[in-house]
């Protein structure tokens, strides 16, 4: 038992840089199975109006019914090569969630200037419309794009080679189904704090319109290519706000940065 959980220990030690399932589905391949049930009608309910299920527990029914079990990778990432690098704003409260499930982390001695990471900015983004169980569930798309940082010193370095290897990405990958971010805690990173009056915008985007051919023919050129985009008001005003200076470049940027080498 000891040497099946050590040697557990060492895969789990061993996924930098690989790819690894964030969840799974099920494919269409189906196969049909009897199922023991029992019979049922199916009437109109003058209670609630919709379809009444009333089964007959006293007659067994054995129903055919088709079983879908091949279970497939759905969204996979590559592992980060060393590990995440969570900001010294957020260290305590991660922590605290890395701490719960037992996933090691270290925390840095010393700020870094411009440190290589990765950082993933959302190009869209789904807030649930309801809260679920206390939270407000977010669903991100994006990518991972090399960029550099400065780093403060109290942040989180969250080293992949280690045995909870998988629950750390798990927490941490904004796309996981049940990372952090997806349960909400990260929301206002993704919330819109400053924007720009529609009638600025226009003043703008005229100005930008006249004084650079390469914006007049980017913008000329997605109006024909994008149908969407055309038809909507807003979203032609922001291509111009997200192009002008006063535009928040850390707008849709998920807090947590994955490292490519330990970042002593």
């Amino acid at each position: 038992w000891q040497a099946l959980a050590h040697a557990a220990d060492a895969r789990a030690t061993g996924l930098a840089g690989t790819p690894m399932p964030l969840d799974y589905v099920a494919t269409d391949a189906c196969h049909d199975i009897d199922y023991k049930g029992y019979a049922y009608t199916r009437t109109p309910s003058d209670v609630s109006g919709a379809t009444m299920t009333r089964y007959d527990g006293a007659t067994p029914q054995v129903w055919r019914i088709p079983l879908c079990d091949e279970v497939v990778p759905g969204r996979v990432v590559e592992a980060p090569v060393a590990g995440y690098v969570v900001p010294a704003a957020h260290a305590g409260f991660v922590a605290g969630k890395l701490d719960l499930h037992g996933v090691a982390y270290r925390r840095l001695d010393a700020g870094i200037e411009g440190l290589a990471v990765e950082a993933f900015r959302a190009t869209s983004t789904s807030f649930g419309a309801t809260p679920y169980e206390g939270h407000q569930r977010l669903t991100v798309e994006g990518t991972w794009q090399p960029e550099r940082h400065a780093i403060s010193r109290g942040s989180l370095f969250v080293p992949i080679a280690q045995p909870l290897s998988r629950v750390a990405v798990a927490l941490l990958e904004p796309q996981a189904p049940d990372s952090l971010a997806a349960w909400g805690w990260f929301n206002n990173h993704f919330e819109r704090k400053e924007y720009m009056e529609p009638y600025v915008a226009e003043a703008v985007a005229r100005e930008m319109l006249a004084a650079d051919p390469a914006v007049r023919a980017e913008f000329e050129q997605r109006l024909a290519s994008d149908p969407a985009f055309a038809a909507d008001p807003q979203a032609r005003l922001d291509f111009f706000y997200r192009r002008h200076a006063s535009w928040d470049d850390r707008m849709d940027l998920y807090p947590v940065l994955r490292v490519g080498k330990d970042p002593r």
